[in-house]
């Protein structure tokens, strides 16, 4: 990688090329698609490590209401050296002028790669659509070409657009050829043979893996994402066997080579030819026994990643999984601004975002005013970095709270006097009256009907949460306040099931030989009035 250098002033200035990425997220958490196009970047050169990491990928523009590339025109003219573009399949048909899986000029064989495009023969075909002197002969000259007569700012780039957006592997890998596969072969299953399937997975040693399948694989293997793919992906050939038919097991066989080679971190040159054997191999399997399968466009763009890994290194250098979960900072900025001016209030708050970080991170305007050294060591800590992205961190223990946020991110849900939110530990037994009279600071998770009773509370650790997790003193939780109609309750108590502790009994103990206490005078006090009263 060829770096520029120049003088600035007397000081060296160096220009570093750097990765675009675009992509479409939703403004909203709820099912309600509100589309926001964004363009991200991050510096080329770092380490994987460091590639990885999300301090390292900035935010430069996105809308809901301007397309993609009119937000393009800008980066044109202003940004530094730009060596590639990532993105998804469909986001890199758009970016290149090319009408993507709509025309019939994207697959010239199934199983071989034909000519590939360039820009110069590109830039004469839509001069050529232009000129068409009517709307169906340049319909027609659209579909004959694959191209799009959309202005497209980023033709101005140096680079070569069709080489330098390289094959986005989660989508084409992970959410292509294992996901068509998997699905196919859980949906010809019996339920017991689906079961047999998550015994097996659930036995499995996930000690060398980072995580494990988080979801019950014979009832939501529809909802898998990439990540669950990708441990499937390192677990099948161990797994699903038995299962299979011959042609089947060497299409998940001639796949599992395509998936190592293509997180494996090196890449070798001289290894291009053996990784184009293996992709074709896969291709070739599939045609034989999976036919059905064959028009899938994902198979065939496999072909063109050894090329990509040639150009740019190992596909992990150029995967998105890391920009993808970019995208929940954009929309959390979004949910929480008052959607007056979606775009600018976003822009604003990273502009805030990056002023905080830069100077905490050491730098200055000024040499004379800088930060001091505990202001910094306090940044680099998790939990404060995660605070300003509103977003967790994989560092983080415990999910944080996103700024301007009214919720609670916990999960758990714990049963009413079960837990407090901000303990210290206490020895021995004391009573509510004198703990909320002395200890103001505490919270304790009861109904303010039974805060005045002399109930002892037993003080420990931890507490068991309605969904059996172990919740520590000091944890986010949700609870059941009590609030709401009785319908409501009644539900949420037969969703969750009650945990019943010391203190939880020793309340509701308490409140209810108080109500006996009233009804049984009630009662007494109505039968001593006379018959002419009550009438």
């Amino acid at each position: 990688m060829k770096i520029k250098s120049m003088q600035w002033g007397g000081i060296p200035v160096v220009m570093v090329p750097i990765t675009l990425f675009t992509d479409d997220t939703s403004g909203n958490k709820s099912k309600q698609w509100n589309k926001f196009d964004s363009w991200n970047f991050r510096l080329e050169g770092l380490s994987k490590k460091e590639n990885g990491n999300l301090q390292n990928i900035h935010f430069i523009c996105a809308s809901n209401k301007v397309p993609v590339l009119d937000m393009a025109v800008p980066l044109v003219q202003e940004m530094a050296p730009i060596l590639n573009i990532i993105c998804d399949n469909p986001r890199g048909a758009e970016v290149c002028s090319h009408l993507g899986a709509t025309t019939s000029k994207y697959i010239v064989g199934f199983a071989c790669i034909g000519c590939l495009r360039n820009k110069p023969d590109t830039l004469c075909q839509i001069a050529r659509i232009q000129s068409a002197r009517t709307q169906k002969e340049m319909k027609q000259l659209q579909k004959e070409f694959g191209v799009s007569a959309k202005p497209n700012p980023l033709l101005e780039l140096f680079i070569d657009l069709h080489r330098c957006t390289p094959v986005e592997v989660l989508h084409t890998l992970l959410l292509g050829p294992y996901k068509y596969l998997f699905r196919d072969l859980m949906g010809r299953l019996t339920t017991v043979q689906r079961k047999e399937i998550q015994a097996r997975i659930s036995s499995f040693s996930f000690s060398g893996f980072d995580m494990k399948l988080s979801r019950n694989v014979a009832k939501y293997f529809k909802s898998f994402v990439g990540r669950d793919f990708k441990i499937l992906a390192q677990l099948a050939l161990f797994v699903l066997p038995p299962y299979l038919t011959p042609g089947e097991t060497e299409v998940w066989f001639a796949l599992s080579k395509v998936f190592k080679f293509v997180y494996c971190d090196t890449f070798l040159p001289e290894m291009v030819d053996v990784y184009k054997s293996q992709c074709l191999a896969f291709t070739h399997a599939v045609e034989r026994n999976c036919p059905e399968l064959r028009r899938k466009l994902k198979i065939h763009i496999l072909l063109h990643l050894p090329d990509d890994m040639l150009q740019f290194g190992p596909a992990s250098t150029f995967n998105t999984e890391r920009c993808e979960s970019y995208n929940a900072a954009i929309r959390g900025r979004n949910i929480y601004a008052n959607r007056h001016a979606p775009s600018k209030d976003i822009a604003t708050s990273f502009a805030i975002q990056e002023s905080i970080r830069f100077v905490c991170s050491g730098g200055h305007y000024d040499a004379l005013e800088k930060c001091g050294d505990e202001l910094v060591k306090l940044y680099k800590s998790s939990e404060v970095d995660d605070f300003l992205r509103g977003g967790a961190s994989a560092s983080c223990e415990k999910p944080t709270y996103l700024r301007g946020a009214i919720r609670k991110v916990g999960k758990t849900k714990v049963a009413l006097g079960s837990v407090l939110v901000r303990v210290q530990e206490i020895e021995g037994n004391i009573s509510i009256s004198s703990l909320m009279e002395n200890h103001p600071q505490f919270t304790l998770l009861l109904p303010p009907m039974l805060s005045s009773f002399n109930t002892l509370v037993s003080w420990g650790k931890a507490t068991v949460g309605t969904d059996r997790n172990i919740v520590n003193v000091g944890d986010f939780a949700q609870y059941n306040d009590g609030t709401g109609s009785k319908k409501k309750r009644a539900k949420r108590r037969a969703k969750y099931l009650e945990v019943r502790d010391d203190v939880l009994e020793s309340a509701r103990a308490s409140y209810k030989a108080d109500q006996e206490k009233k009804r049984t005078a009630e009662r007494e006090r109505y039968q001593a009035e006379p018959e002419r009263n009550r009438r």
